[in-house]
């Protein structure tokens, strides 16, 4: 995949760096919630294994979408185009504006806070070298962002005319980047918490799941007729 040039955001002021992340957040947080009811689901369906049988195409693209749900939000934050908003162009706008990290400009935004400096002191300077590392892997030089935004390109989001009446599978070449969602979710918390503290000594939560509604579902297919009367054959 040709590579890029991505520029970093315009930063009218600093406050509105806080506004970018939280951008950001709230597309990593819904790609994780779909990813957690896909897991969760996944998992109840094992569990009730009986009683999925009976309704085994409902499930599976039940799934599926949740799941494609998921990657459509992550195909947004590691975009590499260069006119969207994403996690790699948030990064360079961080190398670019690295004065409003400064412990001074911290000092002021948290004014009123008698915790601040032992926050400052805690948290420490932001980390040049860490930074570079993050761009790297929010970029094609990641293996699985470039064959995350390769699926996003030519499969998902687009439909490239080269792709039209190809001889063997897309997949075949390349493989589905279901496999790595996971592990761009948890790249993707790791990166940006660490930036919020730098800036104002606060974090982000990814939130609670509670599934009492899912496993109602489940409960109810466990008492329905046709699995009742199987299990008595059984």
């Amino acid at each position: 995949m040709p590579e890029k040039e991505l520029k970093p955001l315009k930063l009218e002021t600093p406050e509105k760096f806080k506004d970018f992340l939280r951008v950001l957040w709230d597309e990593l947080y819904w790609a994780n919630f779909y990813y957690d009811i896909f897991k969760e689901a996944g998992r109840l369906c094992k569990e009730c294994e009986e009683a999925v049988k009976f309704s085994p195409v409902f499930w599976h693209f039940t799934l599926l979408a949740h799941c494609q749900s998921a990657l459509v939000y992550l195909h947004r934050v590691y975009d590499q185009n260069k006119q969207s908003f994403n996690l790699h162009r948030f990064l360079l706008t961080v190398r670019e504006e690295q004065e409003i990290f400064g412990s001074k400009a911290v000092r002021e935004r948290r004014q009123g806070d008698p915790h601040a400096n032992r926050l400052i002191r805690t948290i420490g300077a932001l980390d040049p070298v860490q930074l570079d590392r993050d761009i790297e892997f929010s970029s094609n030089k990641n293996p699985k962002v470039e064959n995350l935004n390769r699926w996003r390109d030519r499969v998902t989001f687009h439909k490239d005319e080269r792709e039209l009446f190809r001889t063997t599978p897309f997949e075949q070449e390349y493989p589905r980047p279901f496999a790595h969602i996971e592990e761009l979710l948890r790249g993707g918390f790791e990166i940006l918490n660490p930036y919020l503290q730098y800036f104002d000594t606060t974090r982000f939560d990814k939130g609670l799941r509670d599934w009492k509604d899912m496993k109602f579902v489940f409960e109810a297919l466990m008492h329905h007729p046709d699995v009742v009367r199987m299990g008595r054959h059984s």
